[in-house]
């Protein structure tokens, strides 16, 4: 075998050679730049403290439907995919307020709630839409 194919064993060997080497590596600069903020504090106390960035809230939107609501609503997105197609599905999900179709999305098993955005539960209900209709046949 040529120099340029490791064998997997050795391959992972030297993956893991290298992780600990980046382990190290970021372990000490971490400590140095410790030090250093210290030595920053101790020579000049009235410097501010660094502001630590607050994390964008992805929570969802609570609503005040019941899950009967939300079945009615997919429910609803179902037959208007059937009788316009994409169109029709379209402009239902439209008219429905954004914490509505995370809400739906959630019911139906469409996403995750902590990783959902609008788009991807339209996508995620779309798909549900889709394999409701195949079911019907």
């Amino acid at each position: 075998m040529s120099k340029e194919f490791l064998q997997p064993s050795e391959e992972l060997k030297r993956l893991a050679e290298g992780i600990s080497g980046l382990r190290r590596d970021l372990q000490t600069t971490t400590l140095s730049l410790g030090r250093m903020e210290r030595r920053l504090k101790a020579a000049f106390p009235n410097y501010p403290a660094k502001k630590k960035a607050a994390k964008e809230s992805k929570a969802v939107p609570a609503t005040n439907k019941s899950t009967e609501e939300l079945n009615k609503i997919f429910d609803s997105l179902v037959v208007a995919t059937k009788e316009e197609g994409d169109a029709g599905f379209d402009r239902a999900a439209s008219d429905i307020e954004k914490s509505v179709i995370l809400a739906v999305a959630i019911e139906i098993g469409a996403g995750a709630a902590s990783r959902l955005t609008v788009p991807k539960a339209k996508r995620g209900i779309r798909r549900r839409v889709q394999e409701s209709l195949q079911l019907q046949f």
